[in-house]
């Protein structure tokens, strides 16, 4: 597969980690009820150890944690219910403290726009609008928005942590060092050679390269041109490198880390934060947020047990702290 289209991919997708395979989803109905009605029996499994996790057990670590991480794969409603349901139990729980909901999702430009939707001071075609939503992120936001009303409901900031895709798309083109003097200027600082999570990105890049990933999921409606330039020029442009494309990931994880920590700087106690499973692991957000003193952090990995080792294989990795293990219920016999 040609670079550019792995990064077209990559940037359509908001990475999402290419070596699992996609959980089984259930529509989003047309009423809008498919992350209420996509609940599940579930289980807190430590995702260190394999050991059950107990509500209190639980509990106990998110209330003594400053960030928390939660995964998903964007298009399945069953993780945005299992988010919803974490939400809601930290507005609950997490008592006599300030509490946020950080997005992936919006930009980190349109800030007053989710302080203006909080506020009820737009509505919901105004907030997308005005954040680009379809453009920008591309994902139903029937998915989002009953965890956005139990934050809002429960007195919770939305925090955008997202950096603005012109940013990312630079980087990915020209590289760090490629990107003018202004454009660096807007960067957070990067942390480009973690071993571990350079080998998570790569293990990432050739799952794509052989079909796999990013393939297999549903991704935004986008043109390749609009997120490569390929196509647009009467010669094509050279195909991204690996580093660049690496570069612009890893600007996509500081960036969340980076808007994390002012929150949490400007007189916040806890956020709580909604990303892609590839941005919710140890060495992605919650190891950058640790290191501006954003900690203790900790990430969640959101999973339906596919009966055929997937959540063997998230034990294995070992690169979360909590599994939130889902079960479909068993057809039932004709």
């Amino acid at each position: 597969m040609r670079r550019s289209l792995l990064l077209s991919l990559l940037l359509a997708s908001a990475a999402c980690p290419g070596r699992y395979r996609p959980s089984p989803a259930a529509p989003v109905t047309a009423a809008g009820r498919g992350v209420e009605d996509a609940a599940l029996p579930y289980a807190w499994v430590d995702a260190r150890t394999g050991r059950a996790v107990t509500d209190s057990e639980l509990w106990t670590a998110v209330g003594a944690a400053r960030a928390v991480c939660i995964g998903e794969e964007h298009p399945n409603p069953h993780h945005h219910w299992a988010q919803l349901t974490i939400v809601g139990a930290a507005a609950t729980k997490i008592t006599g403290k300030r509490l946020a909901l950080g997005m992936e999702m919006v930009q980190a430009p349109f800030q007053g726009v989710l302080d203006d939707w909080s506020a009820h001071k737009i509505d919901d075609p105004a907030l997308l609008s005005r954040t680009g939503w379809a453009d920008r992120w591309g994902y139903d936001f029937a998915l989002y928005r009953p965890i956005l009303d139990q934050a809002r409901a429960n007195g919770m900031a939305l925090v955008a942590l997202n950096a603005p895709r012109e940013l990312v798309k630079a980087v990915a083109k020209l590289g760090v060092d490629g990107i003018s003097a202004a454009e660096r200027a807007k960067l957070p600082a990067l942390v480009l050679d973690d071993a571990q999570h350079r080998a998570w990105f790569d293990a990432l890049m050739a799952g794509m390269e052989h079909g796999g990933g990013h393939g297999q999921t549903e991704a935004p409606a986008t043109k390749p041109d609009d997120e490569t330039g390929a196509g647009t020029a009467a010669v094509p442009p050279a195909a991204p490198s690996a580093d660049n494309i690496y570069a612009a990931q890893v600007v996509w994880d500081e960036s969340m880390a980076e808007h994390a920590r002012r929150w949490l700087g400007e007189g916040g106690d806890t956020i709580v934060i909604i990303a892609g499973t590839g941005h919710c692991h140890d060495s992605a957000i919650v190891r950058r947020l640790v290191r501006r003193g954003g900690g203790p952090a900790l990430s969640i990995r959101p999973i339906i047990d596919d009966g055929e080792g997937n959540v063997a294989r998230a034990l294995a990795e070992a690169t979360n702290d909590y599994l939130f293990v889902m079960t479909m219920p068993k057809p039932s016999p004709r």
